[in-house]
């Protein structure tokens, strides 16, 4: 039987028969896992306020079998995060940062980076940061985490290495940029500054905490926004459900 013990974040709660709730939690060591809370509808000694959705807790669980679900044993609350489910704008935004995080990362796969990253944005959104400074942030390090970091280097096209000057393309299929002789801009290539870049490419790099200063500007999160569309959709071959709510 194994036991473990771990912060983990409460992502979504399901009644299950007369008094369990099936749990999808994430947690650093184990990725995105599903538990059964047996007799939480009941009982709420042992989750005393700490099965909310987008709360943090400290979580006690075990499984007798590899592959099987998790059984929740206690668990205790760190954060509440309670704006995240009061402020409608708020919660289908977060319910799309849980979405994109569990589609890039399924069940039992480990993904210490992306939970902080959950963690950091969701403190992030109850402090009062501005929701489309913490959504784009949160898709481009995330589909770097999850391996489709945009190449920003050279042109895909010819290999000609960008130094920051001038317009470049986002080539969707390709997954990087094209100079302008070798794409020209459109609604299927949408283009972007070279302040775009240098958030993009502060985004995806290693460390990431806060905001790059470009996020600032409003024409560079309109060209982020357009082009994470593409290139989230593009990736992962589905558009997320929570999407709708967002648009």
């Amino acid at each position: 039987m194994e036991h473990y013990s771990s912060q983990a974040l409460i992502l979504r709660i399901k009644d299950l028969g007369e008094s369990d709730l099936l749990v999808l939690f994430f947690a650093p060591e184990k990725g995105l896992c599903k538990g059964i809370a047996k007799a939480a509808r009941k009982s709420r000694r042992r989750f005393v306020n700490c099965l909310d959705h987008f709360s943090l807790s400290q979580l006690d669980y075990h499984r007798k079998k590899e592959n099987q679900l998790f059984l929740l044993d206690s668990c205790k609350l760190i954060q509440a995060y309670e704006a995240l489910r009061t402020d409608y704008r708020l919660l289908t935004l977060s319910s799309y940062l849980a979405e994109l995080a569990e589609t890039l990362f399924p069940l039992h796969v480990k993904a210490d980076e992306m939970f902080e990253l959950l963690v950091r944005s969701f403190e992030l959104l109850c402090q009062g940061e501005a929701p489309e400074k913490v959504r784009i942030a949160f898709e481009g390090r995330a589909m770097a985490m999850g391996g489709y970091a945009i190449n920003l280097e050279c042109c895909c096209g010819c290999g000609r290495a960008y130094k920051g000057e001038g317009r470049a393309v986002f080539v969707t299929e390709k997954g990087g940029i094209s100079c302008l002789a070798c794409r020209k801009e459109s609604k299927r290539y949408p283009g972007m500054g070279p302040k775009s870049v240098r958030a993009l490419k502060e985004i995806q790099g290693p460390g990431y905490d806060n905001f790059p200063s470009g996020l600032s500007n409003k024409e560079v999160l309109e060209e982020l926004k357009m082009i994470f569309r593409q290139h989230i959709l593009y990736r992962l071959g589905k558009r997320l459900k929570t999407l709708k709510y967002l648009e």
